[in-house]
């Protein structure tokens, strides 16, 4: 009898809202709120990117250039990435190349640089810092997606503010807020050095993005300066209601085949495992999982593999593609050092997964309650062990599942990417 337990192919479906066209949108959008933007002739325009991976983000960006250059300005792409990147601008150039961004595909410059500028503090006192070269630009467009954060839950999370105050801030700002969050709420501190960063008058306008479960665009919206605190609120909500989930609360084993920077910020997103930190533990809330396992880095995390230590157990290969100095100092700039120790790891994928089950109290493989996913971006595929198809025959999330089959490993011993 086989160790370990067999598998069946089950398929998601979501809500699928889908932009159809990105250029028309932000063109429509924009003109909604020019009235509220000062003349754009002859000015410098930075144009403020972040290191997350969105799905159409060099279109966004290029259709962002296009927009500012009929309206007479002179755009440029600056890097938003706090640490990431190693805190170097020619990581974060790296970072932006991965991405698609780079001189040759976008017609304006690329500039990249990690210094700052002080240019005020809070009514809390928390110093606030500013990229020297957006400082220096005429005005500031952001672009990012909003979404549910990884660390904490409030009325602002992950978004354009976000981006202004840690993007923006590069290592001086991102170390300053993650100290200031042992002291303060996180969605207070965004909203109020956000204030501060907006109210000196370079930011003109950002560019809301919101995506769907299956990792497309489902909408953009062109927000003014002005109206951003409230309308990033309002987006939060709806962003939410397109986020994907597992389809069952209790697991005794999640393998998840990558995690990366490019997928969460957290490396596998904690809205999705319930496995999160708090400043130097492991905590978990639902989904309640017992023992999850990580078999590798995407190639866009660039070798950052903060988030393996939320995993209990992970791949040989997963330690061999992590860069330790980028992993560490992104880890420590959170103050989330948990997010880059070691889980336990063995040389092949069946190893630890057999290692995993027999330390999750499960007796016997048909018994075992597993999930297998790509990443915590990609769950409208996935594979179910035998024990939880009961569960999954007449869920509302699920719409097909196939027969069961045997974990497919290859002559290694390890496993294949999941398709999706």
């Amino acid at each position: 009898m086989s160790e370990l337990p067999k598998v069946a192919l089950v398929k998601q479906n979501f809500p699928r809202p889908k932009l159809e066209s990105i250029d028309k949108r932000i063109q429509a959008s924009f003109e909604q709120t020019r009235d509220n933007l000062p003349p754009l002739t002859g000015k410098r325009i930075a144009v403020a990117v972040g290191s997350r991976g969105l799905t159409n983000l060099t279109r966004i960006v290029q259709s962002t250039v296009n927009l500012l250059k009929k309206c007479g300005a002179n755009p440029f792409v600056v890097s938003a990435m706090g640490s990431h990147g190693g805190a170097t601008d020619k990581g974060q150039e790296k970072i932006l190349s991965h991405y698609g961004i780079t001189n040759e595909s976008i017609s304006a410059p690329i500039v990249t640089s990690v210094r700052s500028v002080h240019i005020g503090e809070t009514p809390d006192g928390v110093p606030v810092f500013f990229d020297q070269k957006a400082f220096e630009s005429d005005g500031v467009v952001l672009i990012n997606r909003i979404k549910p954060h990884t660390d904490f839950h409030g009325k602002v999370e992950s978004g354009l503010l976000k981006l202004a105050v840690v993007g923006l801030g590069n290592i001086r700002g991102a170390e300053t807020f993650h100290s200031w969050t042992l002291k303060l709420p996180s969605d207070h501190l965004i909203q109020s050095i956000a204030r501060v960063s907006i109210g000196i008058g370079k930011v003109l306008f950002g560019i809301a993005i919101l995506e769907n479960a299956y990792h497309e665009t489902a909408d953009l919206e062109v927000i003014s300066a002005t109206q951003m605190l409230e309308r990033e609120k309002e987006l939060l909500r709806v962003a939410k209601t397109l986020m994907p989930s597992l389809p069952i609360d209790q697991l005794d084993v999640l393998i998840i085949d990558q995690i990366g920077k490019n997928i969460s910020g957290s490396g596998m997103d904690p809205n999705i495992t319930g496995r999160c930190f708090r400043i130097n533990s492991r905590w978990q809330e639902k989904p309640d999982i017992t023992r999850i396992i990580v078999l590798g880095l995407t190639e866009l995390s660039g070798g950052n593999a903060s988030g393996i230590g939320l995993a209990d157990f992970c791949s040989k290969r997963s330690v061999q593609q992590m860069d330790r100095k980028i992993t560490y100092l992104n880890s420590m700039t959170a103050r989330q050092i948990v997010c880059a120790q070691i889980p336990i790891h063995f040389d092949s994928d069946r190893e630890t997964i057999k290692c995993a089950i027999s330390t999750s109290g499960a007796s016997i493989p048909s018994e075992v309650r597993l999930i297998r996913i790509r990443d915590t971006l990609s769950l409208t595929q996935l594979e179910a062990s035998q024990a939880l198809i009961p569960e999954l025959t007449n869920h509302h999330q699920v719409s097909t599942i196939s027969s069961l089959r045997e974990l497919k490993f290859d002559n290694n011993d390890q496993l294949p990417q999941l398709q999706v």
